[in-house]
């Protein structure tokens, strides 16, 4: 019962605009864009419109944690990618989140944050302010923590840091339930030379294994999101805000070079109408649709705008480049000797699966108020090779231009050669993580490259600018990628060849044993299929640089050349963080809201 009357709660209606003008109208109500409409409507002198394509998702899907284990394509826009040459030209399902609350309501629920090294990367690119030290408060600012179950914390001596929390609007916590063979696992890594344990992912600490809070309402055990978090408790009290749900911005006007206000489309009848904003408008349609609406409406490469009819108000090449998202290897070993229950149960035990769901609508405990896992992992280059200067010497002797998109200018070269020595450094240093992912206490092993060398492209499809763009992940353009994915692979094996594994019996599956050498490896990621180009996270199509480093936003996050303009979403992550985006979108966002108010 108690589940239905949450449901119930958070049901709302859209209303319709009540005027054709704003101070501020915000493209997008996702994770960024709810954030930042929360703080600029606050002290009620500002009035504030978010657009949305997407609608208020009610279903279990968007509430119980259990269903994290796996996206919800009801609530996104699914399109093929551009296919990938070095994946054997193979194509790819771009998720884009479509509902209020965006990524926050269909994600695997982490709340991870990156490691100090890589913030500071941002404020070395250019980016004063975007350090570490200065993100820092806007973390804490987002997030409430609350301490998961005494009888968890002594059962699976679980640890956090509550420093580095504040009490903001968003629920974190560490889910109460874990399987007893995840206890093997981190006994596992724990006796990994170079893994060392830290208290709390979200402290800034870098590679070793951790305890992970999740978006958890530790009250209701449901998936916390921005539109429970910072929309559903103030929405029915702030005249100032409105939402307008199932509507497309397919432009952004302009005044000259200012940015004036939207069109917007209807999905329901195809009706179009026009929406000014006096102070400014905010994009955060995410890393894929932002530098799309972007190009539409006549700011990116000026080739790519001519190419697709569209007529050109700023050439701006950084629109849609510098894109980046997290290659991951699907590994998986057969096991035997699991305890029961474990994480295959509730799909291979119909009795255990009823069980345990009525326990969960009963008192909201169990395996299904728990998301995919509470336990990260995260390894330094010095793990994979032996020789990681080596792999830093190679980067930085290569002529960039060659791996990089054809459509690159001198600039956007540039920027890259400055990400790329850092990426160098960072390589060398066992401060910063290369390698992840979750240990959950079974076979499947996700193993990930979170520091990819290689970078994708966004673009209008020439001959149908309105349909979805033409997105080229690019990935293992650079070498270096391929050499890294390579060692992943065989240092997950090394893992699974521990001690403390010996009791399951481990077989490789997938990618298989049978492939050995490091060519035979990059074989079976490249031809059959063990290699996916993203992990959803996709980000730095608008870069936060310098304009002559091929920039898009300043640290302002104003857009170059153009007035009245910001971008707030993950798009203007200039180098990806170490893992998941979520936590640092909620951080962007609340500075972004500081930013935007303190140019009113």
């Amino acid at each position: 019962m108690w589940i239905i009357c949450a449901v119930i709660s958070a049901i709302s209606i859209a209303r319709l605009v009540s005027a054709r003008s704003y101070d501020y109208v915000i493209v997008g109500g996702g994770t960024a864009g709810l954030v930042v409409a929360n703080r600029l409507s606050k002290d009620g002198r500002y009035t504030v419109l978010v657009v949305e394509r997407g609608s208020f998702d009610n279903k279990p899907e968007a509430i119980v944690p259990w269903y994290s284990n796996g996206l919800d394509t009801s609530v996104m826009l699914n399109f093929p990618s551009a296919p990938i040459p070095a994946l054997n030209n193979a194509t790819f399902s771009v998720p884009v989140a479509a509902a209020v609350g965006g990524g926050s309501v269909v994600n695997g629920m982490g709340y991870a944050r990156g490691s100090k090294a890589d913030y500071d990367a941002w404020e070395e690119l250019g980016n004063p302010g975007w350090g570490w030290d200065a993100l820092l408060p806007y973390f804490k600012r987002s997030t409430t923590f609350t301490p998961p179950a005494p009888e968890a914390i002594e059962e699976w001596n679980m640890t956090w840091d509550p420093s580095v929390y504040g009490k903001g609007p968003l629920p974190v916590t560490i889910a109460n339930f874990e399987y007893h063979d995840l206890a093997t696992f981190r006994d596992a890594w724990r006796h990994t030379d170079g893994v060392l344990e830290h208290s709390d992912i979200s402290a800034g600490k870098g590679p070793g294994l951790y305890w992970a809070p999740a978006t958890i309402n530790a009250r209701t055990n449901t998936r916390a999101t921005s539109r429970s978090a910072y929309y559903d408790p103030i929405n029915a009290t702030r005249s100032n805000l409105e939402l307008l749900t199932g509507h497309t911005v397919i432009e952004i006007l302009f005044d000259g070079l200012k940015a004036s206000g939207v069109r917007v489309v209807s999905r329901n009848d195809k009706s179009t109408f026009e929406l000014s904003a006096q102070k400014e408008v905010v994009l955060a349609a995410g890393a894929v649709q932002t530098p799309q609406l972007l190009q539409r409406s006549g700011v990116g490469p000026t080739d790519v705008l001519k190419a697709a009819g569209v007529e050109v108000k700023k050439d701006l090449p950084a629109v849609g480049a510098n894109f980046q998202d997290h290659a991951t290897i699907p590994m998986f070993f057969t096991i035997s000797n699991q305890t029961f229950p474990n994480p295959d149960t509730i799909a291979a035990n119909s009795t255990y699966n009823v069980t345990v769901w009525d326990e969960y609508l009963a008192n909201g405990t169990g395996p299904i108020a728990a998301p995919v896992g509470s336990t990260f992992v995260s390894v330094p280059l010095s793990l994979l090779t032996s020789s990681p200067g080596s792999v830093a010497t190679d980067l930085l002797a290569q002529n960039a231009a060659d791996f990089l998109p054809s459509s690159y200018t001198a600039a956007l070269i540039r920027g890259f050669e400055t990400q790329r020595n850092i990426l160098a450094k960072q390589y060398t240093t066992n401060e910063t993580v290369v390698s992840g992912g979750a240990v959950v206490g079974n076979g499947f092993a996700v193993r990930i490259l979170v520091k990819p060398a290689s970078r994708g492209t966004i673009t209008l499809n020439a001959s149908d600018p309105d349909s979805p763009p033409v997105v080229q992940y690019n990935t293992l353009s650079n070498p270096i990628d391929a050499k890294l994915l390579v060692a992943i692979v065989k240092q997950n094996r090394d893992f699974w060849n521990s001690p403390e594994l010996a009791k399951y019996s481990p077989v490789e599956a997938a990618p298989g044993a049978q492939y050995q050498t490091d060519e035979e490896i990059l074989f079976a990621l490249t031809k059959k299929g063990f290699l996916f180009p993203g992990l959803a996270h996709a980000s730095g199509t608008c870069a936060m640089m310098p304009e002559d480093l091929g920039g898009c936003v300043d640290p302002g996050l104003r857009v170059y050349g153009l007035e009245q303009l910001s971008i707030i979403d993950a798009s203007i992550i200039p180098m990806i963080p170490s893992t998941a985006l979520q936590a640092t979108v909620y951080a962007i966002a609340e500075k972004a809201a500081d930013l935007i108010r303190s140019r009113a």
